[in-house]
């Protein structure tokens, strides 16, 4: 499996589509995102499959993370090959509007 290269962006979906989980997912450190004293935040990624075939790496947030957590359970070994549907929502953050995708499954 390679890391890296294309990613889930919201803007490359609509609602209704799907993302199936290829792997149980990895903790890493954010190359974009820090805490106040400088230190990477740590994102869990996973490599999916979408409604057209395609692998990606979704780097899955909190809010998310929680909602498949409650259907899921907290083995993430147990999420492979489970599908979820997504939902892109325009929310407001830092004070800018920003294309987001909610899971559901």
């Amino acid at each position: 499996m390679i890391l890296g290269g294309k990613f889930v962006k919201a803007a490359d979906y609509t609602n209704g589509e799907t993302l199936e989980f290829l792997d149980e997912g990895r903790w890493v450190e954010s190359t974009k995102f820090t805490y106040d004293d400088g230190t990477p935040k740590r994102q869990l990624q996973f490599q999916v499959k979408d409604s057209v075939g395609e692998e990606k790496t979704l780097n899955l947030n909190k809010t998310n993370r929680e909602a498949l957590v409650a259907v899921w359970g907290k083995d993430t070994s147990k999420w492979v090959g489970q599908t979820a549907n997504v939902t892109v929502k325009e929310i407001e953050v830092a004070g800018r509007n920003t294309l987001v995708i909610r899971l559901s499954v």
